[in-house]
């Protein structure tokens, strides 16, 4: 069966060459002109016609209908196509389905294709973040060019920007543009604002509106799901050039422990610690997470290290020390010099990373020399990623519009 319908592509259009069905290994194959095999089991092309994204969009009436079927009953007696259309007649119940090329193409279950729905992560040194580009408020209007902050978000995990107000309406301006803006018991945004230290009483060392120094760290471990995205914006810099920020890629850092300490490497990505948040009397929160995320075939999707809250182990005994030993040796690889890139913050400059894989630190300051301010909201990545699927659907780049993103610190594909 030769087929001539052409599916668009980001290098030019593919052609579907032929479909077919193995009745032994009960799959519909198909093989485009860019040399791809697609082979689908006859229970996935059930399912995909009862999903309402691909197939029908009513579900039947009768109960038994929602059931997944057994992957042993369908049977194809008849293949045939209209226009862009495969129509497969099932012998088994005499019903017949219609499947659009393009969509097989799309999601298509090959390895090939599966590797390039899988969301792209590049890692970075602070040698390569001194070299990203800054965007600008006029990056963020035209949709070609918000793009291109968003994929920059998406594969490096974080985003530089300048040339913004520094009023607070700004910073929600900015976050709007990437999903909804998340809110917790911190509310809508976060001053992080330099106090003297007779304010604060016995937690004056402790947070980010404390003036000490800060190790490299994700935000609020302590959460189910932590804040995906974080937005800080700066309104004001230490007169005395104190408080600068600091960001290491996690990811990094978590492939250069796999390299240096597999051992360390295996327990942290498959112990789960646990976070505790009960710094003052609305705080009662109890989480527990992986340090490394890691999805089903093994590749790094998020981190969680919050030396702040991370809670005395609870483990069995001989556990414990095998523990202490790996979570020292993940924060030697998070330590290291060249994967800190320091950067002192001026006024109506903005840093958005992705909170499952940067970490964020900052170095001490005097407080009572002068005012430091900035403000932080999050979006959750989910939405994130959702506005970015239907930006570049709008700009034609399919590759990014397909992305199978993950869920970060809780990944569990």
């Amino acid at each position: 069966m030769v087929v001539t319908a052409e599916i668009p592509k980001p290098d030019g259009p593919v052609r579907t060459l032929s479909v077919s069905h193995d009745s032994e290994s009960r799959r519909l194959v198909i093989e485009w002109s860019d040399g791809r095999v697609g082979r689908f089991p006859y229970i996935w092309l059930r399912h995909a016609c009862f999903f309402p994204v691909q197939g029908r969009p009513e579900q039947a009436s009768d109960a038994a209908a929602l059931m997944v079927e057994d992957p042993d009953l369908p049977v194809i007696g008849r293949l045939d196509w209209e226009d862009v259309s495969v129509s497969i007649d099932w012998s088994h119940d005499g019903s017949t389905t219609r499947h659009d090329l393009a969509d097989l193409r799309r999601f298509c279950i090959s390895d090939a294709a599966r590797v390039e729905r899988s969301p792209p992560a590049k890692t970075w040194t602070s040698n390569d973040a001194s070299d990203f580009p800054w965007f600008t408020p006029r990056n963020l209007e035209n949709p070609e060019e918000r793009l291109a902050v968003f994929e920059h978000l998406l594969t490096r995990g974080i985003v530089f920007l300048r040339g913004f107000p520094t009023d607070r309406k700004t910073l929600f301006d900015i976050a709007d543009r990437f999903g909804p803006i998340r809110r917790t018991h911190f509310g809508d945004v976060f001053d992080i604002r330099s106090t003297p230290q007779d304010n604060l009483g016995n937690r004056a060392k402790v947070g980010a509106t404390a003036h000490n120094a800060q190790a490299p760290h994700t935000d609020e471990s302590y959460r189910h799901g932590p804040p995906g995205i974080s937005v800080f914006h700066c309104l004001k810099t230490h007169p005395g050039g104190q408080g600068a920020s600091i960001f290491v890629d996690g990811f990094k850092a978590a492939e250069r422990l796999r390299l240096a300490d597999p051992d360390a490497f295996a327990l942290l990505s498959t112990t789960p610690v646990m976070y505790r948040a009960e710094r003052n009397a609305e705080e009662r929160f109890r989480s527990w997470q992986r340090m490394i995320a890691t999805d089903h075939e093994g590749a790094v999707r998020g981190v969680a290290v919050s030396d702040r809250t991370l809670a005395p182990l609870s483990l069995p005994e001989d556990r414990i020390e095998p523990a202490y030993r790996a979570i020292r040796a993940f924060e030697e690889q998070l330590a290291a010099t060249d994967l800190m890139f320091e950067r002192l913050m001026q006024p109506g400059e903005v840093v958005i990373f992705d909170n499952h894989r940067i970490l964020h630190a900052r170095r001490a300051f005097d407080p009572m020399a002068g005012e430091r301010h900035l403000q932080q909201v999050a979006v959750d990545r989910e939405e994130f990623h959702n506005v970015m699927r239907l930006l570049a659907e709008k700009c034609g780049r399919d590759d990014l519009a397909n992305l199978d993103t993950d869920s970060g610190v809780l990944a569990q594909r």
